[in-house]
């Protein structure tokens, strides 16, 4: 592999991971029994974009929801304990609890079990338990002295830190310094604004904080924060499609829970279009498309407690005394003005990652430099999981740990590096 600058990387140095997904907790387990300091940030908590599939079987993939269906039934992507794991993860809760034991259910994993049982017990270990932020989010990435149009040489450009500005719940802003960065942060991390075309609605950004993303654990330990309650979910996607159906369910427990579902129009089509955003129908798993259909049919049957609605974005949105007001751009020229107390953002994602403004991370590679497939056009900037596959298919975790091997080869300089093959817990 030929780069016009060295990956290789010696200790002591910083690495910033973004993501607390699984291939985030992992890369970073990695980085730190190779004696890196690690910094990892996420804008919510650990796991937590997989608890809301509460518990549903776990999919061997990470950020594709195509695999993430509430209805899935057993079949051969099902994985066990040892699929969803790693010899580092298992080494990890062996040294902090003398036991790296999972529970030997003979049924599939399932997301709340994966997290609750591994992904936060190895996220606590001592190795990482002062690495990780929670609640920060990570506002730009940029180069200290040069910014994407700086005409300064790879290997000039490689030698300058990244300066992370993050905005913390518990520590306001603040900045880190990193020699690399690690993205981690999947497919679903951007999300394309509210308001018609994509763009943000007024009211949108000041508002994030009190708005639900993505799959919600409906029927979990969240139950409280919607039964009983108006929601409002936006969205056409497999998440909005699964809580729809979930919240629908909570209705017939808690009579008094409503929702209203705004779904996104479409250019060239009538009705209402759900998951458009999935490959074709002869792609698309019978389990996933069963959960389409069991949606569509929800919204063709007028329902008592849905009330459907197609538009083309929402205009303006205010949070305000535990209430939301949002107005809905219904066609070119009129608007409606609807009231929630939930608001669930499931806008399509965007693969436009607005922290990444002052960097090369887009420009693209030639073919040579491409050979391992993290690698970016920034120098020691790399993505891992579903950003380095891309959106049209699926990374699972196996190759997510492939993944993490071989960058850290890279930046260790040896090829033949290995920490999944040569630590192994005693219990293993």
């Amino acid at each position: 592999m030929q780069l016009d600058w060295d990956p290789e990387v010696d200790t002591p140095a910083t690495i910033a991971i973004i993501g607390g997904g699984p291939l985030g907790v992992e890369a970073a387990l990695y980085a730190r029994f190779l004696g890196y300091f690690v910094m990892l940030f996420d804008q919510r908590k650990v796991g937590d974009s997989l608890t809301g599939w509460n518990q549903a079987a776990f999919r061997n993939a990470t950020d594709d929801l195509l695999l993430k269906s509430s209805t899935a039934g057993s079949d051969a992507s099902v994985p066990c304990w040892r699929d969803c794991t790693t010899p580092l993860g298992l080494a990890a809760l062996e040294a902090q609890s003398g036991s790296a034991a999972l529970p030997t259910s003979a049924g599939p994993v399932n997301y709340r079990d994966y997290v609750d049982k591994y992904l936060l017990p190895v996220a606590r270990t001592d190795l990482l338990y002062d690495s990780i932020q929670v609640h920060a989010r990570v506002i730009s990435v940029s180069r200290v002295g040069c910014g994407p149009q700086d005409s300064c040489s790879l290997e000039r450009r490689s030698e300058q830190e990244f300066r992370l500005l993050i905005d913390s719940k518990n520590r306001g802003e603040f900045t880190q310094l990193a020699d690399i960065v690690l993205d981690c942060s999947g497919m679903f991390s951007s999300r394309r604004g509210l308001a018609s075309g994509g763009s943000p609605a007024i009211g949108e950004g000041l508002s994030t904080n009190q708005m639900f993303f993505g799959k919600c654990d409906v029927r979990g330990t969240r139950r409280e924060r919607f039964a009983g309650k108006h929601c409002l979910l936006f969205g056409s996607n497999l998440e909005a499609c699964a809580n729809a159906l979930e919240l629908l369910e909570l209705a017939q427990a808690v009579p008094t829970t409503k929702l209203t579902w705004v779904i996104p129009k479409r250019l060239g089509t009538k009705g209402f279009q759900l998951a458009t955003n999935l490959s074709p129908a002869s792609a698309i798993p019978p389990a996933v498309q069963a959960l389409i259909d069991r949606a569509k049919h929800a919204i063709d049957n007028e329902l008592d407690h849905l009330v459907p609605l197609a538009a083309w974005g929402i205009e303006a949105l205010n949070y305000n005394d535990l209430h939301w007001t949002i107005k809905l751009q219904t066609t070119e020229d009129e608007t409606l003005e609807v009231a929630s107390d939930v608001f669930i953002n499931c806008a399509e994602s965007s693969n436009q990652r607005r922290y990444l403004a002052e960097l090369r991370v887009d420009a693209g590679l030639d073919t040579e430099s491409a050979l391992l497939a993290t690698l970016t056009a920034e120098p020691h900037y790399y993505q891992l999981g579903q950003r380095a596959v891309g959106a049209g298919r699926m990374c699972t975790l196996q190759a997510g740990f492939e993944q993490i091997r071989r960058t850290f080869a890279a930046i260790g300089g040896r090829q033949e590096l290995d920490l999944y093959a040569t630590v192994k817990p005693r219990e293993g």
